[in-house]
């Protein structure tokens, strides 16, 4: 496959120049870059050499016909597709012949500055790999996407990124701000099945916990059973004294009190997100461990103070929030990856079995997306189909969740639709932020978590 890659003049970006790198990486492609079109006096057909498909940064190839199409990329405020929040939607377009429509072949959204968050540095290093990922689909024959219906372009249109962010100065103003802040949250309990939510359409304030030390919150909450005296969860304990995560089994009653606390689990590094696997009777913790560098999974003995020796399940990805789930006679990874794009980029892994060995999809990230990518507990399916809850971290980290139904799950292809967003109300006692839901299957139990935002003088 011959590639065009149409740049203008130089100085070249550096996220087109990354860009141009990653599709000479593909296998089967040949890339041809054509440079400083923009100082020609000739039309760019005079001189273009012939191509399958055109990647334009220049805005001069839009009436070339090839093959596979002139591929273009637009950004614009993403505010009005994030519910006002600040951001940007980026788009890799397949241009028409209508000026005003195009095929969308990969799109995303990336957080922008706000009081609580620095946004993404540079949304053009972020979509840098979009091109190659194309590609790589169109070279596998993959040609459907290619020949979607298109979309309205407007507001989604210009040829650049918004500027490079985060500045020393900027840097300085968040530390400042973060040090004059400190995020609580706790647990809450909802008398209602998961299905009944979603058909609900919003989530009613939970009864909060009750009893949570001043010194520490929990978070993260993932239910192992009911009982005559409350349920049992698991979750997150985060000391303020230690900086750091551990894995505490609490018994919380149906009004929100506090009634039992332990350790289950501790390490040199930090640790949340305590996902509970249920296979054949046993259950398994697997916490959110990136910073050791694999997903491992814990028995959990009844009864026992400790969690089980570790089995690893993935080794050498720096998983964040590692969600596993049973589909179509094949297991299902779900997860982030340790670092700047935590919040935005989904990676999806399938074996034969949970404790692997894992194979990554080969649309991985298969989605950018700062309001619908991270997990936010265990996928549940109604009526037969599937449905995975994420982190909305368009204004925040963890400010709300997004409810995705899955569309497409295979070895080769993925594909999920928000179709609700479950955000805390101003008048709720823990209102700045909800980052986890999970169902207790079998009863009428759900479990959130909730944020408040303490500021200081």
């Amino acid at each position: 496959m011959r590639v065009l890659a149409a740049l203008g003049a130089p100085p070249v970006p550096r996220w087109q120049r990354a860009c141009v790198d990653a599709m000479a990486r593909v296998q089967d492609a040949t890339i041809v870059v054509l440079a400083d079109v923009e100082t020609s006096d000739h039309e760019p057909g005079d001189r273009a050499p012939d191509a399958d498909v055109i990647v334009d940064f220049t805005g001069r190839h839009r009436g070339r016909a090839v093959p596979l199409g002139v591929w273009s990329f637009g950004f614009g405020d993403g505010a009005s597709v994030a519910a006002g929040a600040c951001g940007t939607l980026a788009r890799l377009y397949r241009l028409t012949a209508d000026p005003d429509r195009a095929v969308v072949l990969h799109e995303g959204w990336f957080r922008g500055p706000s009081a609580d968050s620095a946004g993404t540095r540079s949304v053009g290093d972020r979509v840098a790999f979009w091109c190659a990922r194309v590609l790589e689909r169109v070279v596998a024959r993959d040609l459907d996407l290619l020949n979607a219906t298109p979309q309205p372009t407007a507001g989604c249109s210009d040829p650049l990124p918004p500027p490079v962010g985060a500045t020393g100065v900027e840097k300085l103003r968040d530390a400042v701000a973060r040090w004059r802040r400190r995020e609580r949250w706790t647990l809450g309990i909802v008398p209602m099945g998961i299905e009944a939510i979603v058909a609900r359409g919003a989530l009613p304030e939970p009864a909060w916990l009750r009893g949570q030390p001043g010194d520490r919150y929990y978070a993260d909450p993932f239910p192992l059973a009911a009982t005559d005296a409350g349920v049992r969860v698991l979750a997150e304990e985060y000391r303020y004294r230690t900086g750091r995560g551990r894995i505490a089994e609490l018994l919380i009653a149906a009004d929100g009190t506090l009634r039992e606390a332990h350790e289950r689990l501790a390490s040199g590094h930090h640790l949340s997100y305590p996902f509970v696997l249920r296979e054949k009777g046993r259950c398994f913790c697997v916490p959110e461990s990136a910073s050791a560098g694999h997903v491992g999974a814990f028995p959990i003995a009844e009864p026992a103070d400790r969690l089980g020796a570790e089995e690893i399940v993935m080794d050498g990805f720096r998983a964040v929030d590692a969600t596993l789930a049973q589909h179509d006679g094949r297991w299902w990874l779900f997860c982030t990856r340790h670092g700047d794009t935590n919040q935005t980029d989904l990676f999806v892994f399938s074996a034969a079995g949970w404790r692997g060995p894992w194979t990554s999809h080969p649309w991985n990230p298969v989605k950018s997306d700062a309001r619908s990518s991270r997990p936010a507990g265990a996928l549940f399916s109604i009526d037969g189909v599937l449905y995975r809850p994420a982190q909305d971290c368009s204004r925040r980290y963890g400010g709300a969740v997004s409810i995705n139904k899955i569309v497409e799950l295979s070895p080769t292809r993925f594909r999920e639709h928000p179709v609700l967003t479950l955000a805390p109300s101003p008048s709720w006692a823990w209102p700045d932020g909800l980052h986890t839901i999970n169902s207790l299957e079998g009863s009428r139990i759900t479990l959130v978590d909730g944020l408040r935002v303490e500021r200081f003088p």
